[in-house]
């Protein structure tokens, strides 16, 4: 009787070990793969990386992660409006609001994307995780991003990457 538990939790352990070196491995990868993209690795801050979750084609995202990236959005179309004074007071020579406006203008496009693929789950695809990070853009000013990683499902290359500012 003894044998028998311990060999059971023997193999829970064992279970439990390899899924959290899968997980590691995973978040890695993306972090790995965020300071080899941006701009000034030598200023990368990592804030946050989400626990490793299923990928279910490029594309699907919960409706709560969908409506995440829409606050943000928001948020961020706030904060450029405030800076400028609704646009009244524009200054081409504020990198901080260019450097925001581009990078939602990236985001944008793939939101939408979302937002029309929302509930298209397609087959499992590998998997997804999420940095919150803080770095320096060419021109020197510092930002703050989320950036989505999806990787393969032997967890070894990242397949796609967005990124959505956040304010």
């Amino acid at each position: 009787m003894f044998k028998r538990i311990s060999f059971v939790l023997s193999l829970v352990a064992g279970v439990f070990l390899t899924s959290c070196d899968q997980k590691q491995q995973l978040q890695k990868l993306a972090e790995s793969t965020l300071q080899q993209t941006i701009e000034d690795p030598g200023h990368l801050k990592v804030i946050g990386i989400s626990e490793p979750d299923s990928a279910f084609g490029m594309a699907y995202f919960t409706q709560h992660e969908v409506n995440g990236m829409i606050i943000l959005m928001n948020q961020v179309s706030d904060s450029i409006m405030r800076r400028t004074n609704n646009m009244t007071e524009f200054h081409p020579d504020d990198l901080y609001v260019i450097g925001m406006a581009e990078r939602q203008m990236k985001a944008t496009s793939e939101i939408r994307s979302l937002i029309y693929n929302a509930g298209k789950k397609g087959s499992w695809s590998g998997w997804k995780v999420k940095i919150d990070y803080q770095s320096r853009d060419r021109n020197g000013i510092d930002y703050r991003a989320e950036r989505w990683f999806f990787i393969d499902k032997e967890g070894n290359h990242v397949i796609k990457t967005f990124e959505i500012p956040i304010p």
